[in-house]
């Protein structure tokens, strides 16, 4: 009975713990579609007239509001549009910005 209770103890010791994020891109990572999404048009919400421009441009958007290059994917719309602000928010040097937004909640 003492080995039993060694192997279901030793199992127990090595199995891997949750994952925890150990910086802000695995804080993102880690977060579902939707609420990355959320956080991401927060986030330009939140942009100066000049910047938010700037964002657009860099991501265009369409009649609705949503991003244009998503309206013929077949996949989440949330998973698109997720994605397709990471290299926008790179390209205008946003990327910084945005992710102090997530350090500061998340603090």
């Amino acid at each position: 009975m003492r080995w039993a209770w060694f192997v279901i103890l030793a199992a127990s010791a090595t199995m891997a713990p949750a994952k925890t994020p150990t910086n802000l891109a695995d804080k993102l990572n880690l977060m579902t579609p939707g609420d990355r999404l959320d956080k991401l048009d927060g986030f330009r919400d939140g942009l100066s007239l000049s910047d938010r421009t700037l964002l657009d441009k860099a991501l265009p958007r369409n009649a609705e509001g949503g991003i244009a290059q998503c309206d013929e994917r077949d996949e989440s719309r949330a998973s698109c549009e997720a994605a397709a602000y990471l290299p926008a928010l790179r390209s205008t040097g946003l990327m910084t910005r945005f992710l102090a937004t997530l350090k500061a909640k998340h603090s």
